[in-house]
């Protein structure tokens, strides 16, 4: 094989590879939100417009459950449906983050995390003051309507010790 034919090889294997790793992972931007550098990184750019604020995330692993997604929804659903205008100003933010990508493995040392978990930060003037681990998730995914109300509750008391 000469150069020419030995190159046109070698480009088309790396083409290749690199479409197939594209199309592997086209979903996981849309799929698994990312936030990088640490929650108090994250918290001063958005801070600049918003001086309390408070952030919900969901942070779970690349290998969920039925439990898992239902925690998710339920916790989106809560959030959505109860803090509609917050969401809209800024004052709210929800992130359902993937603890699993490089980028975001920090999460786990910054809350301690040791399973899937709803955190609310509280931030003032860019810096995180407190969070809270919502650790009575996993007993209410039984019962939605308790789920939902023990989700808004934290939310609103969060919110009203950042005012």
């Amino acid at each position: 094989m000469n150069k020419s034919k030995t190159i046109a090889v070698i480009a088309g294997i790396t083409l290749l590879w690199l479409g197939g790793y594209l199309l592997a992972h086209a979903g996981d931007l849309k799929n698994n939100e990312s936030v990088t550098g640490s929650t108090s990184a994250v918290a001063t750019d958005s801070a600049a417009v918003m001086p309390h604020k408070v952030v919900a995330y969901y942070f779970y692993g690349d290998v969920r459950c039925a439990t898992c997604r239902k925690i998710e929804a339920y916790t989106g659903e809560a959030i959505d449906s109860g803090f509609a205008a917050e969401l809209k100003s800024g004052l709210l933010e929800w992130h359902a983050i993937n603890t699993d990508s490089t980028q975001n493995e920090h999460f786990v040392e910054d809350y301690q995390l040791y399973t899937k978990s709803v955190i609310l930060s509280d931030i003032h003037q860019g810096k995180q003051t407190r969070w809270k681990n919502l650790d009575q998730i996993w007993t209410l995914t039984g019962d939605k309507s308790d789920f939902m109300k023990y989700i808004q509750d934290e939310v609103r008391i969060m919110m009203d010790t950042t005012k």
